[in-house]
């Protein structure tokens, strides 16, 4: 903090239970605020959570949604005319819903192939968990490492090495 590298994170919302395999409880950062502040220490040494937030993959399916309520909607209200081509009244909402449909549907499929994505990626994230649980931090050298691997790196290195799985890959 003294060198000026502190930065505020907004409000969050951290899980209470291990929700995320990846991601600390509030029990263990011991942390009860909404506010907190990081820094870029702790952010070398943390885990590096997925670029997403849980609720973004279900946008697509909200899309989807509001499209078939309103496609509905305008259905009936053309249907209610005087008579009306049943054709019409099936396609006309394309006009209104079209965007709503194309961007859910986008949406769905992109989800699918990251939900796809995060399957084959699990144990890879599972094994760097166990690999970055397992680093010390030295404040005097200003370095980490691993007891029992003689292999110490800059705390920015941290991501390289937990997912270089020192055992699977080489290592400088």
């Amino acid at each position: 903090m003294a060198a000026g590298t502190t930065y505020r994170i907004g409000r969050v919302r951290l899980p209470g239970t291990r929700e995320v395999a990846d991601l600390p409880t509030a029990a263990e950062l011991g942390a009860s605020k909404h506010v907190m502040s990081r820094t870029q220490l702790a952010v070398w040494l943390s885990f590096p959570s997925r670029h997403y937030t849980a609720w973004a993959r279900n946008q697509g399916y909200v899309l989807l949604l509001v499209a078939a309520l309103v496609h509905l909607v305008v259905s009936l209200v053309i249907a209610m005319g005087q008579d009306p081509n049943w054709g019409e009244v099936l396609l006309a909402p394309f006009c209104l819903t079209g965007l709503f449909w194309a961007f859910g549907l986008l949406n769905v499929l992109g989800a699918r192939g990251a939900r796809r994505r995060d399957r084959a990626e699990a144990p890879a994230r599972e094994k760097a968990l166990r690999v970055w649980e397992s680093l010390y931090y030295c404040a005097r050298d200003n370095v980490v490492f691993e007891p029992g691997v003689d292999i110490t790196f800059h705390p920015s290195e941290t991501r390289e090495y937990i997912f270089g799985f020192r055992n699977g890959g080489p290592r400088p």
